[in-house]
């Protein structure tokens, strides 16, 4: 009988516990979003001008942050998908292709996170702090109010450049998965196709629940990526199960047995 090598007690659990943390950023990544647009809770800005919108959100600050805080967290769980995604494709695909592309959507994943983050601490503070001020909202003060209004949430280039620049990488990810069997191709054409809808739709992900066919349903973004993280997540699990350990391993192959040498 060939000896066989156990995997210590130890190793399965942390195997186990980082299968569990990739399925956690693989699933609340899509989901965040989703649902806190499904929830209702981002404060509506509807004014006819700057001074009112900033009254508004002077009014919602508390909401603000706590909605933009949840889009924070799923810009950093995007963040973690990247790098996971990073390791499965890179087992099989070039090194040096699977890289950049892991660097692009790196990229966009923190000037997004980093917008988001603004709006939790700097906006809301910001928009309190001019509508508690008369002179602030007065008429010579129009061309400051606007700039607020365009950085903090009316154009807010970070949000749709950071978003578009994450769902590059991860639409370059998915080809390369799928075109050296890293990614199953339902997983990989599910993650490409969610990526490049939102690149189209250019939301900055806050309308990942939206299915209204008139609006172009960027909510099919979010489910789209979902499945495929779900489908990831579950071969994680299943390789750990199987104790053939992290990607790329094929199983621990136990030693040919030594031919004894006549003395």
């Amino acid at each position: 009988m060939e000896p066989s090598i156990k995997t210590p007690p130890g190793r399965s659990l942390d195997a186990t516990v980082m299968a569990a943390a990739k399925a956690l950023c693989l699933i609340g990544f899509p989901a965040i979003p989703m649902f806190v647009y499904l929830s209702n809770k981002h404060p509506s800005l509807d004014g006819s001008g700057a001074a009112q919108q900033i009254g508004q959100l002077a009014d919602a600050a508390g909401t603000w942050a706590q909605v933009h805080f949840a889009f924070s967290v799923g810009g950093f769980l995007g963040l973690a998908v990247v790098l996971i995604l990073r390791g499965e494709v890179a087992e099989r695909a070039p090194q040096l292709w699977t890289n950049a592309a892991a660097a692009v959507g790196v990229v966009g994943g923190v000037i997004f996170t980093g917008t988001v983050l603004m709006e939790v601490t700097v906006i809301p503070a910001l928009s309190t702090a001019c509508a508690a001020s008369p002179a602030c909202l007065g008429p010579d003060n129009a061309v400051m109010v606007d700039a607020l209004a365009d950085q903090g949430w009316r154009v807010l280039p970070g949000l749709t450049v950071g978003g578009r620049t994450l769902m590059v990488g991860l639409a370059l990810l998915a080809l390369l998965g799928v075109l050296y069997g890293s990614l199953r191709k339902w997983e990989g054409a599910a993650l490409f196709f969610g990526a490049v809808l939102e690149i189209v739709a250019n939301t900055g992900l806050h309308a990942w629940g939206n299915f209204r066919l008139a609006s172009g349903m960027p909510g099919m973004a979010a489910l789209a990526i979902l499945a495929a993280g779900c489908g990831i997540a579950y071969r994680l699990f299943k390789r750990v199960n199987s104790g053939t350990g992290e990607p790329g391993s094929r199983g621990v192959q136990a030693p040919p047995p030594t031919e004894s040498v006549p003395s």
